[in-house]
């Protein structure tokens, strides 16, 4: 590390900071996923499963994206 504390000004007009030195982290999970097994039954024919994105009824929900979006 440097006097500096690892950075080295880029933008002396501005104080815009880069590291020096890019940092990998190597060997670590950047993301761990928890799916549950989904039960086989409940299902869409084909042609309709294909046309709603899931041939399981069960995973089949309404998308609301106004619910999303803050109100005020």
């Amino acid at each position: 590390m440097s006097a500096n504390g690892g950075f080295t000004l880029v933008d002396m007009n501005h104080g815009a900071r880069q590291p020096q030195d890019p940092i990998f982290c190597e060997n670590v999970a950047l993301a761990m996923a928890y799916v549950p097994m989904q039960p086989w039954g409940n299902l869409y024919e084909p042609e309709v499963g294909f046309n709603r994105g899931t041939i399981f009824r069960d995973l089949d929900l309404p998308f609301i994206g106004e619910e999303a979006l803050p109100r005020g």
